[in-house]
């Protein structure tokens, strides 16, 4: 894992609060729109 992806973890961990490390991309991106969508309403 290199540098870049250590810290898109690290960020999508604390907006998310929860350990995204064994979480597939598709369901962070998920995730991250239901709480954007959630923000914007």
């Amino acid at each position: 894992m290199n540098e870049q992806e250590e810290m898109l973890i690290y960020k999508t961990s604390i907006i998310l609060k929860k350990d995204t490390s064994k979480m597939c991309l598709n369901d962070i991106i998920e995730e991250l729109v239901t709480l954007i969508e959630q923000k914007e309403n």
